[in-house]
């Protein structure tokens, strides 16, 4: 049997929620500084959400950065037609993509309403095999553990896929959809096979809902329970707690 090689991920904690906006925000943008033709992939959530008011406060008049970039979606619900604000895509491109300039063209998303889902997640999968890997895949986390759209069980070697929701997934999601029966059952997700090759990888937690999660994915087994335990089996993974979410830690 082979033994599983792990690592340390970077922990650091910030002590308020404009220090967590601004760190966050840094951390990404000195990376796609330094960078000639970023693959970025980004969460949807409330926790990155002052982290893309900072960036496009601060930085995104830097068209000639923004306007190399690629985006590439983490994951998005399956069977909403192109214009529904629900789509992560177009979240996205309302807190960020739009404001900061990343061309249209450059923006990697899949088609919510294919007709073959499976196909959908395969060509995807493909694409980044042809043209990754990915540069930074900055994270959230949920309060399952899961990492994109990886619910809890989900195969460390799980590539993407179309995938069908939890019920606490579904359940913390409610809130947008104005009721649990209105949330979709099923979605796309990048894999966590997939996220593993990204050359850098930032896990945003804040709340302290979050921080019995995040105490087990870093402290806990290394388990498909947890999905998220699987960022210490890759290397250059840096966490930003707040420090309510960071409590269990301190």
């Amino acid at each position: 049997m082979s033994i599983l090689k792990t690592y340390t991920p970077t922990v650091t904690v910030a002590e308020n929620k404009q220090i967590f906006a601004k760190t966050a925000a840094l951390l990404l943008w000195e990376q796609l500084e330094e960078m000639h033709n970023p693959l970025m992939v980004l969460p949807t959530g409330n926790t990155p959400g002052d982290m893309y008011r900072y960036l496009v406060t601060h930085h995104g008049k830097r068209k000639e950065i923004w306007e190399r970039v690629r985006f590439l979606a983490l994951d998005e619900y399956i069977g909403l037609p192109a214009n529904d604000r629900r789509l992560f895509q177009n979240w996205l491109a309302r807190d960020l993509l739009d404001p900061v300039g990343i061309p249209v063209r450059r923006r990697i998303v899949f088609n919510s309403m294919a007709d073959a889902p499976g196909e959908e997640a395969a060509a995807m999968e493909n694409w980044i095999k042809d043209n990754g890997p990915i540069d930074i895949a900055v994270l959230g986390l949920g309060v399952n553990g899961h990492i994109a759209f990886n619910e809890p069980g989900s195969n460390f070697d799980s590539v993407t896929r179309v995938i069908a929701l939890s019920p606490e997934t579904r359940q913390s999601n409610a809130a947008y959809w104005g009721g649990l029966d209105k949330v979709p059952e099923r979605a796309y997700t990048l894999g966590l096979r997939t996220l593993s090759n990204a050359k850098q990888i930032i896990l945003l937690v804040n709340g302290a809902h979050k921080a019995e999660i995040l105490n087990k994915v870093l402290c806990g087994p290394i388990t498909p329970d947890i999905p998220a335990s699987f960022l210490r089996t890759v290397a250059n993974v840096t966490v930003l707690a707040d420090r309510e979410a960071a409590k269990d830690l301190l």
